[in-house]
């Protein structure tokens, strides 16, 4: 069953570098060029781009003519110990677009429990542009972090958290 139109709202870093990403620029007072980003770190645009992709998607930072903007939200997620991240990271990936599928899949139609191969599968279906592994791995990544999901990769089984900031049901 397809959940409606999916937009690729899935970040494709590792939450560590993104926050990262967003610290530094917390240094820089909330505002930097990009190129002196990837200055200051040693790397090339290219390393850092993807975690600017998540934090954008994610209205944590915004990009004005090369210049990375910590947002209020950003400010907000940076002034919070780990577990505070957490919550309000859960808040935001329960309301985007492949995140609220993907819930509302294993919750309506599984009971709150699928395995991954039901996941993966789902994947495929429903957003055929994507490499369905490496998207399965992001959604365990910012899943497991943000405390939406729990995945058990002993029985290979997903299930939605008991209480996700998204859900009021």
């Amino acid at each position: 069953m397809f959940y409606g139109e999916v937009r690729l709202t899935i970040p494709r870093v590792q939450v560590g570098r993104m926050i990262g990403l967003l610290e530094i620029l917390q240094d820089f007072k909330g505002k930097v060029d990009l190129a002196k980003v990837a200055e200051e770190l040693r790397f090339e645009l290219d390393d850092i781009l993807p975690a600017v992709d998540a934090a954008k998607l994610l209205r944590l930072l915004q990009v004005d003519t090369g210049d990375l903007i910590l947002t209020e939200d950003g400010k907000i997620l940076l002034s919070k110990n780990a577990s505070g991240r957490k919550k309000i990271l859960n808040k935001i990936l329960a309301s985007l677009g492949e995140f609220k599928g993907i819930t509302d899949f294993i919750k309506n139609d599984h009971g709150g429990e699928i395995t991954k191969d039901e996941l993966v599968e789902f994947i495929k279906e429903n957003m055929p542009d994507v490499d369905a592994e490496q998207t399965f791995s992001w959604i365990v990544e910012w899943g497991r972090y943000s405390l939406l999901l729990r995945y058990d990769s002993g029985s290979e089984k997903i299930k939605i958290t008991e209480k996700t900031s998204g859900s009021k049901e």
